[in-house]
């Protein structure tokens, strides 16, 4: 039997996207961050939300095109799978991230999903561009 190390998720970008070019090549990556909610209720019957935080890395070409149409609050889907990465910070405290590598994303919300108080986060595309239009 093959091993399986697959993520799937749905939510909205909790960070602002800024695609980056490595130094040492053509290549861009792109980091940010998706939330994903729990609701449930305890056994005394209060009702609890979790919030669940991802860091999310993408690649070129995938890297450019996210960057290019994507933005703060969108409400995409992405899959691929997890990686953990083990540093060392200045005092030398050994340090863990767990991230996903997105290999395929899609939009989950038809029209912009951002409002009036994230004017930080506008939109990279015309505002009448329809999702028809984008070439993924």
């Amino acid at each position: 039997m093959a091993d399986l190390n697959k993520v799937m998720l749905i939510w909205r970008i909790t960070t602002d996207l800024e695609v980056k070019k490595i130094w040492d090549s053509w290549n861009s990556v792109l980091n940010f961050s998706l939330v994903t909610n729990r609701n449930y209720k305890n056994k005394t019957g209060e009702k609890i939300e979790e919030a669940e935080f991802h860091r999310c890395v993408v690649f070129w070409p995938l890297a450019d095109m996210m960057g290019q149409y994507l933005w703060k609050w969108r409400k995409i889907f992405v899959e691929w799978r997890l990686r953990t990465r083990q540093w060392e910070d200045q005092s030398w405290n050994k340090r863990f991230t767990t991230e996903i590598f997105v290999s395929d994303m899609n939009f989950c919300d038809s029209k912009p999903s951002w409002t009036s108080n994230t004017n930080n986060s506008a939109p990279k595309k015309e505002e009448n561009t329809e999702d028809d239009d984008i070439p993924f």
